[in-house]
């Protein structure tokens, strides 16, 4: 199994986009569902870390300019 490890400084903008992508996962579990039938899908079709990473990235985007507008 491979892991991978993100790591930012604590004040950046990226940090703050991660925990309200995360606390909006937290509080919309059809979402939930949804971002692991992606994640599942790329798991079995991708053959790297970067289209899994693009892969997810339309998904993660809407919900950020949904949360964040």
């Amino acid at each position: 199994m491979e892991h991978h490890l993100y790591v930012c400084n604590k004040n950046s903008k990226e940090l703050a986009k991660h925990l309200v992508f995360r606390d909006y996962l937290r509080n919309n579990p059809q979402v939930v569902i949804e971002y692991e039938n992606i994640k599942r899908h790329l798991a079995d079709t991708v053959k790297d870390r970067k289209s899994y990473t693009l892969g997810k990235t339309e998904f993660i985007n809407k919900i950020l300019e949904k949360v964040m507008d």
